[in-house]
């Protein structure tokens, strides 16, 4: 098990919420497979739903910020301590984040992911990983990471729960994920968590499977392990709180 740097956790976190919560929209509204990444469907997608947008992120990422920043007695004793009749989820979040470094480089994630959906763009892995927020200076102390098997188990978490949300919040009455759709979002998850350029498929073939090119981007089969036993729990987790019935689209 490695560790990974904290600022590189709450990147993917922010991104992959995003890019779910968008694509569980688009999945609903736009029929044309070929035209939901077109700059007019994501940006309607955003704009249509603007202010359900932070509070499903605060939502969705209290539990992940507070777990990579706390632990469990922690997160519990902070919660005792709140006056949750004066505490809103905007509160809860920034103390989820523990440090002002911490706090700051989540909110530059958030307008950065979200100023670029509003202008019709889901932020590619490869700029992704240029332009993320870094901190100023490391101490290299650990504090500083967070171990790769709670990271990917938060970010796969984060992604399938705001594609799930997205979905919902679409209000077509669609109740499924779409396979495909959330194979992508957790490549993309992964190749921003464990990678440091963009993932190189070469040396794949099509005889390969969908397995191989999980390996990957997971880099090992120990973070592949991790990585599936999260989505069926996950899974598991939405089929009782977020109505959905079915990985399969036929469903609907």
């Amino acid at each position: 098990m490695d560790n990974i740097d904290k600022y590189k956790v709450v990147a993917a976190l922010v991104r992959s919420f995003f890019g779910a919560f968008a694509a569980g929209i688009t999945d609903c509204l736009v029929k044309d497979a070929s035209a939901k990444f077109s700059p007019q469907a994501v940006k309607q997608a955003m704009l249509n739903h603007y202010e359900a947008v932070g509070s499903v992120f605060n939502d969705t990422l209290f539990y992940p910020l507070a777990r990579i920043n706390y632990s469990m007695d922690e997160i519990e004793r902070e919660l005792r301590w709140a006056d949750m009749s004066r505490t809103d989820m905007s509160a809860l979040v920034r103390m989820a984040c523990r440090t002002e470094g911490i706090y700051a480089a989540m909110v530059a994630e958030y307008k950065r992911n979200f100023m670029s959906l509003l202008g019709g763009r889901v932020p590619d892995v490869g700029t992704h990983l240029r332009e993320y927020t870094r901190r100023d200076k490391p101490t290299g102390g650990t504090a500083d990471n967070v171990d790769s098997d709670t990271a990917i188990a938060l970010t796969v978490r984060t992604t399938m729960l705001a594609y799930a949300r997205g979905i919902r919040h679409a209000r077509t009455g669609k109740v499924s994920l779409h396979q495909a759709t959330l194979f992508r979002l957790l490549l993309e998850a992964m190749g921003t968590l464990l990678h440091d350029k963009p993932l190189s498929l070469s040396g794949l073939t099509g005889e390969d499977g969908l397995s191989a090119i999980f390996l990957r981007a997971c880099q090992t089969e120990h973070n592949f392990g991790v990585m599936t036993a999260e989505m069926d729990r996950t899974y598991a987790e939405l089929v009782k709180t977020e109505g959905i019935i079915s990985q399969d689209d036929m469903a609907n």
